[in-house]
Order: structure tokens, then sequence, then C-alpha cells
């Protein structure tokens, strides 16, 4: 339990340290053309909608710092959700932001959860099976080593993105 707390706790602030001073343009940046986004939708309630069709083209496109972070905080609310808590909602039932600051508060807000189940379990709990939102009992580790990787790795993605962007017009 101890590294899974040290890695979760790791990739939290590592991500949320190449976060600071994201601005709404950069958030929304597409850096080649059919770039996945998040985009105004009349239509939802948020006024957002994420590029996410059922079909995914192969390879998939590109996809944007704004896409990416819905993608791990998504993720995050979904799959702690299912596995630890009351497993109602899924991933359209969260709502897009349209804005840089409100992804952040979100990411932040999803971590809080998982942070406390952590917290809370010892070793004898990794193994433990739990439901997921794709309708097949998983073990504790599993779903946290889930959570861990894809946050190591669209965290990455999300720095080289900041990258290229900061460098776009040399």
């Amino acid at each position: 339990m101890e590294l899974l707390r040290g890695q979760w706790a790791s990739s939290c602030d590592r991500l949320l340290d190449r976060l600071r001073g994201l601005t709404d343009e950069e958030y929304l940046w597409e850096p080649v053309p059919g770039c996945w986004n998040i985009r105004p939708s009349a239509g939802s309630p948020s006024g957002w909608s994420v590029d996410y069709p059922e079909v995914h083209p192969s390879p998939p496109p590109v996809t944007t710092i704004a896409w990416r972070l819905l993608h791990i905080a998504d993720g995050n609310t979904v799959y702690w959700e299912h596995a630890f808590g009351p497993g109602r909602r899924n991933f359209w039932d969260l709502a897009p932001h349209g804005d840089a600051a409100g992804a952040v508060a979100y990411l932040e807000a999803s971590h809080a959860p998982i942070t406390a189940t952590l917290a809370a379990m010892d070793d004898w709990a990794l193994d433990h099976l739990h439901p997921t939102h794709f309708g097949t009992p998983w073990s504790a580790v599993r779903v946290l080593t889930v959570l861990i990787d894809e946050q190591v790795h669209h965290g990455a993605e999300v720095g080289v993105l900041r990258d290229l962007y900061r460098c776009r017009l040399r």
C-alpha cells in the first residue's frame, strides 16, 4: 500500500505542477488538424462536448490538453465510483469543462476520493474484487494501478503538448 500511495501522490503532484499557469487558449490548442478536443455544444448541460466517437479511427487522432485532462479526470471519477463508490455514473454522465481552471479543479476533485481510499486501505484489501464499469470485477490493486498508469501516461503527454505550445512560434 505504501508503494501505491507514494506513486499516486507523486503522479498527482507532478501532473498538477505541469498544469500551473495553463491558459484557456493553451488548454484548447489544436497542434494539428483533426484533433480530438472539447468543443462548444448547445445541447450539452455544461455547454461543452468531447470528441469521442463510438467507432474510433485507427490510428486515433492527436488529442488536445483539454481532451487528455478530461480523459484522466473522468477515468478517475468513473473507475473510483464503480470500484469503491456508489457506481451510478458513467462517462456520458460527466460534463466536460470548457476552461482550463475548471478542468484543473475537476482533476483535483477527482483525485480526492482515490487519495482517501488509498489512505484507508491496507495490504490485505488489494486482492479484494470490486465492480467495474466494464461489468467484470477487478482486484483493488488492478483498479488503482490502472489509474496511476493512466495519470502518468497522459500526464506526460500533457507535458509534451505544453512544450510544443510554448515553442510553436520559434
